[in-house]
């Protein structure tokens, strides 16, 4: 639905764009009535699945979850959607290295088209964080590798009780990060845990930063490098430790061996160096009025957990052992880690921005569109069918009881 001519402003910050025509307020118009219409149907699929959450017996607990992963693939495919028709954009895929093979990585039909992604099944994710948007797109990643029912996404506790999407979330697991409260006490290791059980995937995003790299930001993130002596990132924010490193401690706890950990830099067409994202696109300028970025960039490897340094990790150990069994030396030496490799991802970024591409190397570039599939339209309408069978289900008790 996005005009060429409303594409081309993609390079142009949102306060310098040109006023909003009538064609313009009913693509905004009609993207947010269908994008709220789907956040209700899925959240109301989860509030109708939720009383079985509440019978004390390991079957009602296993066919919530069913009916929770079933409504969370359903927002996957509601993702693809709003990007297919809405904000429709290229995504390029390069590796850092040979600890991702992109000709592995992809899936193709008879005629060579890609038709999916072959991700780990257990991983976690650490991205740079730029606009709001920048959840979408990996999500559309994890749905066309078909592990989205395992996305646990971590983020600030500020989100838990935004309006539907705050107790949607809740009910997708995800970990919500607050301040004062030790996350030894979050659900983070017991989600992985039941995951790992029942030998589903499992998905973990997270963004080191905390927060979106902006002109409000940037100003903190220089001031806290002064208070720690160090030089100060200019591309991307200086990241926080605390919430990946026992992130990594309770996965590798979990999962072992198993466990892949996905480093991934993020990067829009149309952001110059030391440019903010947010300054170009947000979820409304890019879906509302359907001005993505031209191409999306992911740039990523796979960082071997023996190279990080995570102190001892002991397979056996318990939810609160994760957090206390950590030592100063141990915090100290993942910091040091974790800003070295940040410093790489701002000098990637640096580059970014003044050629608009990430260094392909010798593996070249994959690239795709997010499209619709048959699978994302049966899950679009298998909602109103979960509804209907919901309410016949509950009408049925009613007048039983």
């Amino acid at each position: 639905m996005a005009a060429a001519k409303t594409r081309a402003l993609y390079s142009t910050p949102i306060s310098q764009r040109p006023p909003r025509t009538a064609r313009d307020w009913l693509h905004l118009v009609t993207f947010n009535v269908l994008f709220l219409s789907l956040l209700l149907y899925s959240h109301t699929y989860q509030l109708l699945a939720l009383p079985l959450a509440l019978i004390p017996h390991p079957w009602a607990e296993i066919v919530f979850e069913g009916f929770n992963a079933h409504a969370k693939e359903t927002f996957a495919s509601a993702l693809v959607f709003i990007v297919s028709w809405f904000a429709p954009t290229t995504i390029v895929l390069t590796a850092a290295d040979d600890s991702v093979k992109l000709e592995e990585l992809v899936r193709r039909d008879e005629r060579g088209q890609i038709v999916g992604f072959k991700l780990a099944k257990q991983a976690v994710w650490m991205s740079n964080h730029q606009m709001y948007c920048d959840w979408i797109y990996p999500w559309c990643l994890m749905s066309y590798a078909t592990v989205s029912s395992g996305i646990i996404i971590v983020l600030k506790a500020s989100l838990k009780w935004a309006p539907i999407v705050g107790p949607a979330m809740q009910l997708f697991h995800f970990c919500f990060i607050e301040k004062g409260r030790p996350l030894s006490e979050s659900n983070l290791f017991t989600t992985a845990q039941w995951r790992r059980d029942r030998n589903e995937a499992y998905q973990c995003l997270l963004f080191p930063e905390g927060t979106l790299y902006s002109r409000l930001t940037q100003p903190r993130s220089a001031k806290y490098a002064e208070t720690l002596g160090i030089p100060n990132a200019v591309n991307v924010l200086l990241p926080r430790a605390t919430g990946l490193l026992y992130t990594l401690r309770c996965m590798k706890t979990i999962f072992g061996t198993d466990l892949t950990f996905y480093d991934l830099t993020v990067g829009y067409a149309g952001v110059p160096a030391r440019g903010y994202a947010q300054d170009y696109f947000s979820i409304q300028s890019v879906f509302g009025l359907g001005i993505p970025p031209r191409t999306v960039h992911f740039h990523l490897r796979s960082i071997p957990l023996d190279k990080v340094p995570l102190g001892t990790v002991r397979s056996s150990a318990r939810q609160k052992h994760v957090a206390e069994e950590l030592t100063d030396d141990d915090r100290r030496e993942f910091e040091e880690w974790l800003r070295a490799e940040w410093r790489g991802k701002d000098d990637l970024m640096g580059r970014f921005g003044e050629t608009g591409r990430f260094e392909s190397g010798p593996q070249g570039e994959v690239k795709f569109e997010i499209r619709m599939r048959r699978k994302d339209w049966a899950m679009l309408l298998s909602v109103p069918c979960g509804l209907i069978f919901f309410f016949v289900t509950y009408r049925g008790l009613y007048r039983l009881f």
